[in-house]
């Protein structure tokens, strides 16, 4: 009788193997996409006001683009902030203001309707900051992100 063994397994692979690489790409991708989700600002009112409003550049004021609606500024700031969360608004004076990460809006009365003042934060921010410090609005544009984390709040 022939003793008969089965053949020794081969040797382990020290390379990575295709199930390593997808692993790994898969890893990469959904860090990439959580940090592309984190720097998009998905409450920009550009695109509202753009498509909504009048432009109106000989009203443009302190570096902010003015736009013009029939309708009243309540009306026009809340229309705004639902098509554009805005992460605050206040109002003083008639005029409505709406704080975003990258612009600030002022809704004031015209003409029996609104003028619409968009602005990039610090242009805006520098146009109405008498307005903004009493309500303790920072000259830096907030943070996109609102979460926090362990230890937050501290």
């Amino acid at each position: 009788m022939t003793d008969q063994h089965p053949p020794p397994p081969p040797p382990a692979s020290r390379g990575l193997n295709w199930k390593h690489w997808t692993a790994i790409i898969v890893v990469i991708a959904l860090c990439c996409g959580g940090v592309f989700l984190m720097n998009t600002n998905f409450s920009n009112p550009t695109d509202t006001i753009r498509d909504h409003y009048t432009r109106a550049a000989n009203l443009d004021e302190g570096g902010g683009k003015a736009y013009t609606s029939s309708s009243s500024p309540a009306i026009v700031a809340d229309q705004i902030d639902d098509d554009a969360e805005a992460r605050s608004e206040r109002s003083s004076g008639g005029t409505y203001y709406l704080q975003y990460s990258k612009h600030i809006v002022a809704v004031s009365p015209y003409n029996g309707g609104s003028k619409i003042m968009l602005h990039d934060y610090r242009s805006g921010y520098n146009h109405y900051s008498s307005v903004f410090i009493l309500w303790g609005w920072s000259s830096s544009p907030p943070s996109p992100f609102r979460g926090g984390g362990p230890g937050s709040g501290k």
